[in-house]
């Protein structure tokens, strides 16, 4: 402030006695302190906001996708009661949800190959078997249930084809029971852009619902209905194509949800092989 008052006087011509000169110095001086003080009372609301150096930048946290559209088939209220068919295939409760947890529980053991020692043992594919977490079934019975079917004569491993195997690691076949929403959002019918379906990634997604209700071209067989989801689902993950029927016995590939009045259901890639048991 000292310079700037010098500055402030100089080359003005002015001439002061010492006194007064001294008395103006002190009085501009004092007035400089002052103003020094008042400024240094403004400089938290103006200064530091400038001089500061910037917060650093809080990105917001990217928001989660929204969950994707689904259209859902309609859910009819399941209210026959449970039958013997129910408890074999591990069925508890007609109450179904629509939407579980989306996460998942293996249910199935690994054990051993099952071919007895007349029958030609063909390759083996390793079956594991998933439920939804937040879906109630009696494990034990389902296991039981998806492997009978698998091993079937009817069935793909019919004449030594191949010879199924559960595990509780790695598959070949991994079956999914899940609720219609988690169907749906992860195995839809048409992936989008290079996805790969369920099938490509060895999934055979079988929803609670139509376990727990049968199939309605099926009636009251729900055991064949059953078989039918496993079996059509399988042949997927094996490579087999979905062929269209018009009229007579579907082939188990047929979409038999969708065919016409003319066909007739058929659960098993080789009906006419000897039934097992």
């Amino acid at each position: 402030m000292t310079r700037r008052s010098g500055g402030l006087f100089a080359g003005r011509g002015i001439a002061l006695p010492g006194i007064l000169v001294t008395l103006v110095t002190v009085v501009v001086c004092f007035a400089a302190g002052l103003g020094a003080g008042w400024v240094t009372g403004q400089v938290p609301s103006w200064y530091r906001a400038w001089s500061a150096e910037p917060e650093p930048t809080v990105s917001a946290s990217p928001s989660e996708s929204p969950e994707p559209e689904v259209s859902l088939p309609a859910m009819e209220p399941i209210t026959r009661a449970l039958d013997e068919q129910d408890a074999a295939a591990g069925v508890v409760t007609t109450t179904v949800p629509e939407q579980g947890e989306g996460t998942f529980t293996t249910v199935s053991r690994t054990t051993g190959p099952s071919a007895s020692p007349d029958e030609t043992d063909g390759p083996t594919r390793y079956v594991r078997i998933d439920v939804e977490d937040g879906v109630t079934v009696d494990e034990e019975a389902l296991v039981s249930s998806v492997m009978t079917t698998l091993q079937d004569q009817r069935g793909w491993g019919s004449a030594g084809r191949l010879q199924f195997v559960v595990t509780d690691g790695a598959a070949d076949v991994q079956v999914v029971i899940a609720t219609p929403y988690t169907i749906a959002t992860r195995c839809p019918e048409e992936p989008a852009g290079d996805d790969p379906t369920c099938a490509e990634q060895g999934i055979v997604p079988v929803s609670i619902y139509d376990w727990t209700a049968g199939l309605g071209r099926y009636g009251d067989n729900r055991k064949g209905a059953r078989a039918y989801l496993l079996n059509h689902g399988t042949g997927l993950v094996l490579g087999e194509e979905q062929v269209k029927c018009t009229s007579g016995q579907a082939s188990v590939m047929a979409d038999q949800t969708r065919m016409p009045k003319a066909c007739t259901t058929n659960a098993w890639p080789y009906p006419d092989a000897k039934k097992s048991g």
